[in-house]
């Protein structure tokens, strides 16, 4: 009976037989290169902390939120309809259709006048990646046995890294040159700040690759609890489903969220905190901090997933969850002392360090979900994830940095300070949470 459910989940050779290996490895590098745009147009924002608050008189506060609320805000709300769409409907032209919708968002960022008109424009920029990660982990699980999935869904994942690295270190320079322009004029929109226009670059290129879904196969739908029509699988399925499996769902969410919550407050704040320690400009801060990003997030996901399909291979089914606590222990101490070391250089080495095990951490926390979720709630499931790490990592994480400095210290030079008190917080968090997803995994599939 277990090597009967086992070849259930792996599947047989005849399920991959309509695409070729290197097909299947296409369109995953199509997926990197969609979050990549993704990651650009969501960070291009820290970069532009200084001009933002002189220009339109906001407080780090307002700018946590233009960074983590406003986009997470409808992120989170339309993130559970969307995942219904994914398993019912064209994935693939889910996912395009998102990624026109963020790019033109993020243009539009650009020619806002004030606060309230970015959030705005920022919360659009939400909705539209509300759909390419449900949507990508939903088709890459039906391109791939589980047995191999620890490393293409990392591999996904270093759309995040190369994302965020690139927005900092083009987009820091980018800042830097427009700002010396002055003001600029856009047709239709008038005058703007030169480092508006960031937001264009950013945000436009992301159309082409928008286009390049309409060449996408859509993979068909394995491991289903029916055969037939997806739609006939009710939303009260999906809910029952989540009660019954809470007793790992809960924590496997939870230990990716703190993950999240101590990644993402400093990849909020990092590019400040280099600038009001070591007095680098925009340009300076993103190249270095860029760099640890790139450098440390693409070679913990190599790693991490190489390391956790070796595993899997070896039997060991929960060896996406064993590689993510690993990764988390190996991050969160370097995490603590990266923003309060007194050099630039050892705090972007401790900056790569952490980025190597948090990002790893949180992207192969989705490598399970196949395994114990049918085809037909995969997105919903997903969907449901992703709400929970980003009500902590984007909303909270940023918000939380910024009022230990504003109400906690008082003083914008302790910005280092918060970014460590939450790293210290949140990552044993995720250490104790791992541990007990790992215990609730395995009395799951022994079951």
């Amino acid at each position: 009976m277990e090597d009967s459910k086992q070849a259930a989940v792996e599947g047989k050779v005849s399920d991959f037989a309509w695409r070729s290996e290197a097909y299947a490895w296409g369109v995953v590098a199509l997926l990197i290169v969609a979050f990549t745009f993704a990651m650009i147009d969501r960070m291009i924002l820290t970069l532009l902390v200084g001009p933002l608050k002189a220009d339109f008189l906001l407080s780090d506060t307002q700018i946590s939120l233009l960074h983590g609320l406003a986009f997470t805000m409808l992120y989170v709300i339309v993130g559970l309809p969307m995942g219904w769409l994914i398993d019912r409907y064209s994935r693939r032209m889910i996912a395009g259709v998102s990624v026109a919708a963020w790019s033109l968002m993020t243009a539009l960022c650009g020619v806002s006048g004030n606060f309230t008109q970015l959030f705005l424009a920022r919360m659009g920029v939400g909705i539209g990646e509300a759909g390419i990660s449900p949507a990508a982990h939903s088709m890459i699980a039906d391109y791939f046995p589980s047995s191999r999935l620890s490393l293409p869904i990392t591999l996904y994942s270093i759309g995040g890294s190369a994302g965020s690295g690139l927005a900092l270190i083009f987009g820091g320079s980018i800042v830097d040159y427009v700002s010396r322009l002055g003001r600029v004029t856009v047709p239709l929109f008038g005058e703007i700040h030169a480092w508006q226009a960031s937001f264009f670059v950013a945000g436009l290129p992301g159309l082409a690759v928008a286009a390049a879904f309409l060449f996408v196969k859509e993979p068909p739908r394995r491991g289903r609890l029916v055969e037939g029509d997806v739609r006939t699988v009710p939303i009260s399925a999906t809910i029952g489903l989540l009660r019954e499996k809470s007793p790992f769902l809960i924590p496997q969410f939870c230990a990716s969220a703190a993950s999240a919550l101590a990644l993402l407050s400093t990849l909020a704040w990092m590019p400040t905190y280099l600038n009001r320690a070591y007095g680098l400009t925009p340009g300076e801060a993103g190249l270095g901090y860029g760099l640890a990003v790139l450098i440390g997030g693409i070679s913990g996901l190599v790693a991490s997933g190489w390391v956790a399909n070796r595993l899997a291979a070896a039997g060991r089914r929960d060896a996406s969850i064993i590689v993510a606590l690993g990764c988390t222990l190996l991050a969160f101490i370097p995490a603590a002392l990266a923003p309060v070391v007194p050099d630039v250089t050892a705090s972007l080495l401790l900056s790569a360090v952490a980025v190597f095990g948090f990002a790893s951490a949180i992207a192969l926390a989705p490598a399970a979900l196949p395994i114990v979720i049918p085809n037909e709630m995969r997105g919903q499931v997903y969907a449901a994830y992703l709400l929970t790490i980003s009500v902590l990592g984007y909303a909270v994480g940023p918000v939380v940095v910024a009022v230990i400095t504003d109400n906690f210290f008082g003083d914008d030079a302790m910005v280092g300070w918060s970014m460590a008190s939450v790293a210290l917080v949140a990552g044993p968090v995720a250490v104790l949470l791992w541990m007990r997803a790992r215990k609730q995994f395995s009395r799951l599939i022994e079951n």
